[in-house]
């Protein structure tokens, strides 16, 4: 389906999606949508439907974010699930450049000297991927973000927390 409409910018910088966009994708007040920037393009993308474990992922997350103080964030093969110690709501899409590593089911430490970010505006690049097996259709992966190569201890905590992850949703 192709639309298009003009739209103009508020003195808040906010603008109006038109009615008949909303009804088509069915978006309601409160709906997070992702921004990006692209060149002088901007695009705006209805974030996908929340996972139905989300709650127990963010906990589990939670105790992750509080042992080692780095951003972190679950995600199935193309979009966020949970995010803690940064802003990634529920759905937000992955960059191309973080799909092969994912797809590939292995763990993964990332060149910080190459950095991928998970969005163009966040400060601390993807520093390691843990998968997380289980027997679900979906596939899992824990992310955490650092600007400096993670520490043993910081590994180890996030390993733990992907097999905890993997036991848990076995």
């Amino acid at each position: 389906m192709k639309y298009s409409d003009i739209c103009t910018i508020d003195s808040q910088g906010r603008i109006v999606i038109p009615a008949k966009l909303r009804k088509l994708l069915k978006l309601e007040n409160g709906n997070p949508l992702e921004v990006e920037l692209s060149n002088q393009e901007i695009r705006i993308r209805k974030c996908r439907e929340p996972h139905q474990d989300t709650i127990k992922l963010q906990s589990i997350l939670s105790i992750l974010y509080s042992s080692i103080k780095h951003g972190a964030f679950i995600c199935t093969d193309q979009y966020v699930i949970a995010a803690t110690g940064i802003y990634l709501p529920e759905g937000t899409s992955l960059p191309e450049n973080l799909e092969p590593y994912i797809a590939s089911g292995n763990e993964v430490v990332l060149d910080i000297s190459q950095p991928l970010y998970m969005l163009s505006h966040h400060r601390e690049p993807v520093a390691a991927l843990y998968p997380i097996h289980n027997d679900k259709a979906l596939p899992l992966t824990l992310a955490v973000l650092s600007k400096t190569p993670l520490t043993e201890m910081e590994m180890g905590c996030a390993r733990l927390v992907a097999k905890t992850l993997e036991k848990e949703f076995c």
